[in-house]
């Protein structure tokens, strides 16, 4: 079992997202994210590290890269860290193009010289800077919900939120499988999914025309919190499309 983590400043922060609608991890996710784009393009948009990370990664991911169309005076940082990867990708495909234009053997050879090296930069790149660095934290806020979810205030708090989603509540025992409040952890949340699993059955009820017209009640919107109980919060797991790797 990890070392019970202190109640500094990440405590009071996972609290405050307790009162967020929607999953607390995934609300910290975002938040983390925000602010490590923040403080990227605010001071470190020509730091060398940052940029030898972003060019080995291709830039951000598709999610971090349009949140960070969002972060005031982006536009700049933007600007210098992708016509930088740009000029590389530039590069590169110019070389294969000349190739391309060569005949016979001398073709293949240069062909094959130069399309390694574009086509792996783009299969083996590093994953997104601000991803790692949100994923340190994803798992130091799941092991402070499990370490103080034991503690009545912390649990009163907890209680009153909508839970983890399922995603992360799999992270959770996957990560923290000797955890010993692993078990009230599952068994609050299993109380959050079947009062929502209710929700649904009495929005489904009153789908039928002999019940239409009873008042509505919490159940309104339970078909788009269930979504969010096996998805997370909107773009946090990202989708299944590239199957390339």
């Amino acid at each position: 079992m990890e070392k019970r983590r202190t109640k500094w400043i990440g405590y009071l922060d996972l609290i405050d997202s307790f009162k967020l609608p929607g999953c607390p991890l995934c609300n910290r996710i975002k938040e983390l994210s925000w602010g490590f784009l923040d403080s990227l393009f605010y001071e470190y948009v020509n730091d060398v590290g940052t940029r030898v990370k972003l060019i080995r990664a291709k830039g951000f991911c598709s999610w971090h890269a349009w949140m960070s169309t969002e972060i005031r005076n982006s536009d700049s940082g933007i600007t210098i860290i992708y016509n930088h990867l740009l000029d590389i990708e530039i590069a590169d495909l110019s070389k294969w193009a000349k190739a391309r234009g060569y005949e016979g053997v001398r073709r293949k050879l240069k062909l094959r010289k130069n399309r390694g090296p574009l086509l792996s930069s783009w299969r083996e790149k590093a994953s997104c800077p601000v991803c790692i660095n949100v994923k340190d934290h994803e798992r130091w806020n799941g092991g402070m919900l499990l370490d103080f979810i034991d503690e009545e205030e912390f649990y009163q708090e907890f209680e009153k939120s909508s839970g983890i989603c399922i995603n992360h509540l799999i992270y959770i025992i996957q990560t923290f499988e000797k955890h010993p409040n692993l078990l009230l952890l599952v068994e609050t949340q299993l109380k959050k999914y079947q009062t929502l699993s209710e929700e649904l059955g009495e929005l489904d009820r009153k789908r039928d025309y002999r019940f239409s017209n009873e008042p509505k009640g919490l159940e309104v919107d339970s078909w788009k919190r269930v979504i969010k109980q096996f998805t997370g919060e909107r773009e946090i797991f990202g989708n299944e499309i590239d199957r390339r790797k």
